[in-house]
Formats: structure tokens, C-alpha cells, sequence
């Protein structure tokens, strides 16, 4: 006999965030999302600059508060609760941000600004706080030399040790990483992401990875949603999202991947897009991708496609999903691993 089905960690249902922009004009940033984060793993957002991505984390851990439909964490309505209710209950959801050096204060030193949420929370002996967040500025790559410096002191690498250090002191179960590596060199990402891995495992944290860079959330994420214009037009494991794509943005985004390799093994196969990303204020009929869709047809622009499954976990929003020759990132890439196979 089965228990009942775990509750996800983070679920949205319908989601929707809107902003005014004046004479009666709203900007849907994010337009009807639903999807569902279960308990340790790493779920990947990706999409171009304006999909909603970012919109979407923010509401995650309550920074934004959905125009319609509900965000749950556990089965938990947050906006339910007390203020103070709430208060306590977002320490368990926390976000590093794209931008180390405008997540910090100038004006703290490091250790301050490692201690500063349990500050705040003012529930442990300042003995104590102190204690946790020099072990944390250790556990995170940062030698005891660091407490005393400010951050002009750091590189952009060491600023985003000390961001995360600083969202593991109030032991949260979920952390969104927003761009949390796309202000950083090549090099530098790779230990951050090692990095995240090791806390992921050791702290038994839940991920929710937003990016615009495909190969960092390829390599990091269990499962991907891709969004585009306030929308998620496919979700599913990772592998089948890469090497199985059944909407054509996604195929596109895997077509624009930069691949380091010589230019004579580059792959000429790169899908362009013709026209701009349309406005969110006023998103095209239909299927919002039609405009730049090289497979549109009369139906894209008369009906909204529905959202369906083609596959086991593998959902997209595409009237002719699983119909269309789209092609794997193997296919796209056939070069990829080139580097690796010479002697």
C-alpha cells in the first residue's frame, strides 16, 4: 500500500504577475505558470532576457506577490499566514542574486554581512551567530582572513561566497539561484557550481536554477522548464528537454549555445529567429512563439496551443508537438566533445 504522493516544495498553480504601465496597459511578466519543485532537487528556468524568469524566482521566495493564482511551499499558502507567521516561514526560502556586489553593503565588513540574517532574527546568542557564520564563510571557500574586509576587498567569485554563505546561516530547504553565475568568468562558475553541488548534498537543499545560459542549467539541473514570454512552453527531465526537444524554442535556444571549438568544426546549423521578442503587454494571439516560429501554420495564430504530454514527464505547449523534425543538441552539436577525444 502507497502513502500519500510527497508534497513539492514549491508548487505554483496558474501563477501570475502583473505590473501597470499606465492608460489601463499591464505588463503580464509572468502569464499562467504552473509547475511543481520537488524536495532536493535542482530545477532549471531558462529563457532569453524578458521571459519571466526572474519574475518567477522572485515570487518563489515571496519578493513578489502573484496577481492570480497561488504559490505553495509544502503545501503552505505563505500569503495566508500572519506577517509575523510569514516573516518566519520565508527564512526556510531564500535567493542569491545575480549581482554579488549590489547584494552587499559597502559598508559591512564580511562577517557582519554573513551574520546579518540572524541579526535580524535575533533567536541566537550573538557568541553563537558569530560562530555559525565564521564556519559558513569557511565552508563556502573563505579563509578567516576574510571577515575583517569590505566588499571592494573581493573578487566577484569571492562576493558570491559570501552571498551564499550568507542565505545558508538561517538553514533554509529551498534556495533559488538567480543568474547566480552569469557575472562570473568561465573558470570561476565551475567552482561556484562544484560548489552548490557539495552544499546541495551536505545541507539536503532543494535548487530552483534560473539562467540564460543553457549549458550551465543542462549541466546542473535534474529537470528544465523553458520559458518564453511570461509562459513555460516545455518542461521534463533534463535529458529529454536536451536531446529530445519537442517545442521549437527550445530547439532554437540549443541552436544559439556558443561551443568553444575551432572554426572549422563549428556547427553552421544555428537556428536564427527572425524579429524581436513581442511585448508582454500585448503578447501575439495564439501561440505566443508564432511570430518567430519557423514552423507557424494558420492554427498557431488562431488557438492557443494546449499543454500536453509527448512524452513520460515531458510536457510542452505546441499544436504540433512530437510531429515537427527537431534537432537533439547532439545534433546541433556534433562537435561538442571534440576536445575531449583527442590524445
Amino acid at each position: 500500500m502507497t502513502g500519500p504522493a510527497p508534497q513539492p516544495m514549491i508548487a505554483a498553480e496558474e501563477v501570475g504577475i502583473h505590473f501597470p504601465v499606465g492608460r489601463g496597459r499591464v505588463l503580464k511578466a509572468v502569464d499562467g505558470v504552473s509547475l511543481a519543485v520537488m524536495k532536493g532537487e535542482t530545477f532549471g528556468v531558462i529563457g532569453e532576457s524578458g521571459s519571466g524568469k526572474t519574475t518567477l524566482g522572485r515570487a518563489m521566495v515571496c519578493l513578489e506577490k502573484p496577481s492570480a493564482g497561488r504559490i505553495r511551499h509544502a503545501g503552505t499558502d505563505p500569503y495566508a499566514l500572519s506577517s509575523r507567521e510569514l516573516r518566519r516561514h520565508r527564512r526556510q526560502y531564500q535567493i542569491v542574486f545575480q549581482d554579488p556586489n549590489a547584494a552587499l553593503n559597502p559598508r559591512m565588513s564580511i562577517i557582519d554581512s554573513i551574520r546579518e540574517p540572524m541579526d535580524v532574527a535575533a533567536e541566537l546568542p550573538r557568541a553563537e551567530r558569530e560562530e555559525r557564520a565564521r564556519a559558513l564563510m569557511e565552508r563556502v571557500g573563505l579563509s578567516p582572513d576574510f571577515a575583517r574586509r569590505y566588499p571592494h576587498e573581493l573578487s566577484g567569485g569571492q562576493k558570491q561566497r559570501v552571498c551564499i554563505a550568507r542565505v545558508l546561516t538561517l538553514r533554509p530547504s529551498v534556495i533559488v539561484c538567480d543568474e547566480a553565475v552569469s557575472a562570473l568568468d568561465v573558470s570561476i562558475q565551475a567552482d561556484i557550481l562544484n560548489l552548490l553541488a557539495e552544499l546541495q548534498q551536505e545541507f539536503g537543499l532543494t535548487y530552483v536554477f534560473i539562467t540564460h545560459n543553457l549549458g550551465v542549467v543542462a549541466h546542473v539541473s535534474d529537470r528544465i522548464a523553458v520559458m518564453y514570454l511570461g509562459r513555460i512552453v516545455e518542461l521534463g527531465r533534463t535529458e529529454d528537454v536536451i536531446e529530445r526537444p519537442v517545442h521549437p524554442y527550445t530547439e532554437a535556444l540549443l541552436s544559439a549555445e556558443p561551443v568553444a571549438l575551432p572554426a572549422d568544426l563549428r556547427p553552421n546549423k544555428r537556428i536564427v529567429l527572425e524579429g524581436e521578442l513581442p511585448s508582454p503587454v500585448s503578447p501575439p494571439s495564439g501561440c505566443r512563439f508564432r511570430t518567430r516560429c519557423r514552423f507557424v501554420q494558420p492554427l498557431c495564430a488562431e488557438q492557443e496551443p494546449p499543454w500536453r504530454e509527448s512524452g513520460a514527464g515531458h510536457w510542452s505547449a505546441c499544436h504540433f508537438a512530437g510531429e515537427l523534425h527537431l534537432m537533439s543538441n547532439a545534433e546541433l552539436h556534433p562537435h561538442r566533445n571534440v576536445a575531449e577525444r583527442q590524445p
